[in-house]
């Protein structure tokens, strides 16, 4: 049997409701509430007689930069409908995120007379969507901590190794396309073992990020690439350098490195010295990278064995020659 909805039913419902209800007068200056139900109450913490006539804009407090009031305001002028999510304050003031419901209600004229709003309190669901969030956050840049780790040597903070050979095929391929030439670099540290033997690992260490910072400095173009290459050696890339200035960026770190004598802090320090190994050229199909490093470090040892502390230049013709 069919029974009518009766007004008595429908207040009981409206008050039985979860959600907070509000109905605001869309014909009375600044649309005050006229009524609230004790979901409402229950939600904000305010009592029915502490809001009606009021317009609820007071549960935003002075938090006016909101996107989701402009979304409020655009649906009030148009007269229109509009879900918004709001931060809003409880009577203690402690914030709770409002999933914000308005609808106009209409006379049989068509106009306007009121809205009616739902009030939903979704602060556990966001602040679960915002923990979700930041752990994935949190997951980057872990993710991107141990990519730099793959690629970065871990006391200098230089690149190793790995990377600077593959970054070298890479470079090698770019200068051949743009005929440019490519500067190798091996860089030893002199006497590094005695040192270490006498004055310790740490000592040792200080010194290995000495000349980490040195190379920074003298290779600081957004092309070059500085690796620890292993041990106490290093490796430096420069592209469009001439044989001229390979030479002169080679000299100046040495110069750099003789400056840092007695910076490591232990008291009384052997001069730190440096011997570089440098070999210039033009890549094309007569060549490869392994050509280039191989006299880049035939160059080093030859520095080396002349006396260390110096530069040692590789001639275009053993490049060459090592191609044949």
């Amino acid at each position: 049997m069919k029974r009518d909805i009766t007004p008595d039913l429908l207040r009981r419902a409206v008050a039985a409701s979860n959600e907070g209800l509000v109905i605001a007068d869309a014909q009375q200056a600044d649309t005050p509430l006229i009524y609230v139900n004790p979901a409402f109450e229950r939600i904000t913490g305010y009592c029915a007689a502490e809001v009606l006539g009021r317009n609820c804009r007071f549960l935003h407090r002075d938090d006016v930069a909101q996107p989701g009031l402009e979304v409020v305001r655009n649906a009030l002028r148009r007269g229109s409908g509009c879900t918004a999510m709001l931060r809003n304050y409880r009577r203690d003031a402690t914030l709770f995120w409002n999933q914000l419901g308005l609808a106009p209600m209409h006379d049989s004229a068509g106009h306007i007379t009121h809205v009616m709003g739902t009030v939903v309190d979704v602060t556990h669901t966001v602040q679960a969507e915002q923990r979700l969030l930041e752990k994935q956050r949190e997951l980057e840049s872990s993710q991107r901590l141990l990519q730099a780790q793959a690629l970065k040597d871990s006391l200098t903070g230089l690149y190793n190794h790995r990377h600077f050979a593959e970054q070298l095929t890479r470079e090698w391929n770019r200068a051949r396309r743009e005929r440019l030439t490519l500067s190798l670099f091996m860089v030893d540290i002199d006497h590094f073992k005695r040192f270490n033997d006498s004055h310790g690992h740490l000592a040792g260490d200080e010194r290995l990020c000495l000349i980490g910072d040195a190379l920074r400095r003298c290779f600081a173009r957004g092309s070059d690439l500085v690796a620890r290459y292993g041990g106490e050696e290093f490796a430096a890339l420069a592209s469009g350098l001439d044989r001229h200035s390979a030479r002169e960026r080679a000299e100046l770190l040495c110069e750099a490195v003789r400056g840092l004598t007695g910076h490591a802090g232990h008291g009384e320090m052997p001069p730190l010295t440096i011997s570089v190994g440098l070999s210039t050229v033009t890549p094309d199909e007569r060549l490869a990278p392994e050509d280039l490093l191989d006299t880049a470090e035939r160059a080093l040892h030859e520095a080396k064995r002349s006396g260390r502390d110096c530069v040692l230049q590789a001639s275009p013709l053993r490049a060459l020659a090592s191609a044949a």
